[in-house]
């Protein structure tokens, strides 16, 4: 935990302190500890609705799901126009449809689908958009998903169909670790990254690839990003007079 919140739980030599403001004591470290963990630094933080780039990114995929459910492709089964045009198919990219690279960041498969990945956008997003400005933010979620893209298109048959976020959220979920290595929990948040990632991406019809090359990508980005911020947590200076 960062240490201007450590020196709360142990007191200085000699100092008495009861059981009741021990407790306090412990109950602030432990806060501490998890909050980053938990919640980030200043996750939750107000503005105008537009000024987040979240909420701007899952209108557009919800605004993408109801074009498509209103063609006929509700529970995703990609049997309309919009759904042939933005959706990955490997055989349609390698034909020239190079644009299903990108749109397919924006394109799910039922409501179960755009559900789940719209909730960990909105967790994960908020947690890098209170670190990164919005440039940074966008260059992770587009360079995650597109790196996701491509690597489906070179590692997958040609009739390989695909299209969600998830890519993109595993890249926020990258640059999450990158974010915890600056305020010294990188081991706890990568953990995290891990057992999400064993958790999402073994299952049938899930697309290993895009959650695997969308985590480094973010992770990478995060990375360099990070290291041109000034450090996340405790810092202290000193001013000498001779």
């Amino acid at each position: 935990m960062p240490r201007d919140n450590f020196h709360v739980l142990v007191p200085r030599f000699g100092e008495r302190v009861g059981p009741k403001d021990l407790l306090i004591r412990c109950s602030n470290g432990c806060k501490a500890a998890l909050s980053f963990i938990g919640s980030g630094y200043g996750y939750g933080k107000r503005g105008p609705w537009f000024s987040s780039p979240t909420n701007v990114l899952i209108l557009v995929n919800v605004i993408v799901f109801v074009v498509m459910s209103a063609t006929g492709d509700f529970w995703g089964s990609c049997s309309s126009l919009t759904c042939q045009l933005l959706a990955q198919l490997n055989s349609s990219v390698l034909a020239g449809a190079y644009w299903q690279l990108f749109t397919s960041m924006f394109v799910h498969f039922g409501p179960e689908h755009i559900l789940f990945n719209m909730f960990g956008l909105y967790y994960f997003g908020r947690l890098n958009e209170n670190v990164f400005s919005t440039p940074k933010f966008l260059a992770i979620y587009l360079v995650s998903g597109l790196l996701g893209s491509v690597m489906t298109l070179v590692l997958l048959p040609p009739e390989t169909l695909s299209g969600g976020a998830s890519g993109v959220i595993f890249g926020l979920v990258g640059s999450y670790v990158a974010i915890a290595r600056r305020a010294q929990h990188m081991g706890a948040a990568l953990l995290y990254a891990l057992l999400i990632f064993a958790q999402s991406s073994f299952l049938p019809g899930v697309n290993i690839f895009a959650h695997l090359f969308g985590l480094v990508g973010g992770l990478v980005l995060g990375l360099v990003f990070s290291s041109q911020q000034k450090p996340i947590g405790y810092s202290e200076s000193y001013t000498y007079h001779m």
